[in-house]
């Protein structure tokens, strides 16, 4: 089954050429993305997902068209970008519930968890603001645990995490990519390399 199917996705920014037909289809698995710098990674993950619009090509995510059918495409998906930029006023907690509500969902069980696996739990009333950027880090990383997307894209999710975190995130990727479509764009490959189904290379050339 294909969880996400891209076909001929192309993105232009400034008469440059970002992507070119970029074509996949994608199961249930971890995907990892590979390239150099501004070879189109990030811009890959922000097209998936609709923040960056599709002049030309199609996305579907479970079978939704992403410009057709945005809203119930959009259900279906996670996006954790690279930079945990939140409103600076918001707590931990009311980031959550702000990502719950947003998806008609609740605070599960799973997440509680996980907020306790990665010591997260007691930061939940801290401001944004007052935050180390591994703690807003944590925060953002734990969005995954709301509403059972099915399909996650995932900009360096590593990047800041403890020791302790990171093994329980790796735990957790080799639990979850059994049924669910994760794309990764990760540049410490030590992290994933030996739980990795599959593997695509942007060129930026």
């Amino acid at each position: 089954m294909n969880y996400l199917l891209i076909n001929n996705l192309t993105v232009q920014y400034d008469n440059m050429l970002v992507l070119d037909n970029f074509t996949a289809e994608l199961g249930a698995g971890l995907h990892w993305v590979q390239g150099h710098n501004g070879s189109g990674k990030s811009t890959l993950l922000k097209a998936l997902c609709g923040i960056i619009p599709i002049p030309v090509g199609t996305v579907k995510i479970m079978s939704h068209d992403l410009v057709v059918e945005a809203h119930a495409a959009k259900e279906k998906l996670c996006l954790v970008p690279d930079k945990p930029e939140i409103y600076p006023f918001m707590t931990g907690i009311q980031y959550l519930s702000f990502i719950a509500k947003i998806k008609k969902t609740a605070l599960s069980d799973e997440l509680h968890r996980w907020l306790d696996t990665i010591k997260l739990s007691s930061f939940n009333d801290l401001e944004f603001s007052q935050m180390s950027f591994g703690t807003r880090r944590k925060f953002t990383l734990s969005s995954v645990f709301i509403g059972n997307p099915d399909v996650i894209l995932l900009d360096e999710p590593f990047n800041g995490l403890d020791k302790n975190s990171a093994c329980a995130f790796y735990q957790w990727l080799t639990a979850a990519k059994k049924n669910k479509c994760i794309l990764i764009v990760n540049h410490e490959a030590h992290y994933i390399e030996d739980i990795v189904d599959t593997i695509t290379k942007l060129s930026s050339e």
